[in-house]
């Protein structure tokens, strides 16, 4: 059993790392590439049991400024030489998410764009970042359709809690009553 002041000592260095890293992500300028000593893949706290190419996701998404599931179309892209539905890349992505599966494409795309980076040919532009779609309009419309459901199921509710409440039989539930 791990003492509690060692678990407090890990929490305060990972919220502390975590904090530094972030600090440094938002505050240089757009485009500039990350030293050795600030890559993520280096830097292990506390997770330690990530497989590597997890962490080779992740980098790779810190480097280029892109979320993971961008990532994930830009690969698909590469790999495949056509644009994902995006059923295809969100099946591949949730067994990414929960199962740890990387998928075979992602793997070789990672590789291919660290060795750009090593020989200092890493190219934006080349590998199609700067044409990622913001939002699209499917996109808008499936965010405001997921809004519309949580908020109207969380209305009912409490609703159902509100009428329970007010036409309950008991008038006392929990003891004591008086």
């Amino acid at each position: 059993m791990i003492p509690f002041n060692r678990i407090i000592q890990l929490c305060c260095r990972y919220l502390l790392h975590k904090g530094y890293w972030l600090v440094q992500l938002y505050s240089r300028p757009k485009g500039s590439d990350y030293t050795a000593n600030q890559s993520v893949k280096r830097i292990h706290h506390m997770d330690e049991d990530l497989p590597e190419d997890i962490e080779d996701v992740l980098e790779l998404s810190a480097i280029l400024e892109i979320s993971e599931f961008d990532l994930f179309g830009l690969a698909y892209h590469w790999w495949f030489g056509r644009v994902p539905s995006h059923k295809v890349l969100e099946s591949h992505f949730c067994r990414y998410m929960f199962n740890k599966i990387v998928p075979h494409w992602v793997r070789h795309y990672s590789r291919m764009v660290f060795d750009l980076k090593l020989q200092g040919e890493l190219d934006r532009e080349a590998l199609g970042i700067n044409r990622l779609p913001d939002a699209t309009p499917q996109s808008i419309r499936a965010g405001v359709r997921y809004t519309v459901i949580v908020f109207s199921s969380l209305a009912i509710l409490i609703l159902i809690a509100e009428l329970a409440v007010q036409y309950s039989v008991l008038p006392c539930m929990f003891p004591p009553c008086y």
